[in-house]
């Protein structure tokens, strides 16, 4: 099961938060044309993870706009796995 949380904020909106499904997943890799899904969002491209926000958001019911709009729109966007980290981090020093 994936368990990846997605908020996003746009211009001049209050931030909003999807999970993505694995319907969301497969249409995915449908779009891009890519051959996993999950190794996709592992790769963290961020492209993936905004069209994910983007279509899931559509597919709840919300309202959306061309994503090429959406995208310049986005001024955050968040994620997190409660599976395993999909990024590491390294802590700063000081």
């Amino acid at each position: 099961m994936i368990d990846l949380e997605i908020t996003a904020t746009l211009t001049g909106e209050d931030p909003f938060t999807v999970r993505p499904n694995m319907g969301t997943i497969l249409a995915l890799e449908r779009h891009y044309k890519v051959e996993s899904g999950l190794t996709a969002i592992q790769t963290m491209k961020i492209e993936y993870l905004a069209w994910l926000a983007w279509e899931k958001r559509r597919h709840d019911g919300g309202t959306v706009v061309p994503f090429g709009k959406f995208m310049d729109q986005l001024e955050d966007l968040e994620f997190e796995s409660d599976d395993a980290p999909l990024v590491e981090t390294v802590p700063a020093t000081a």
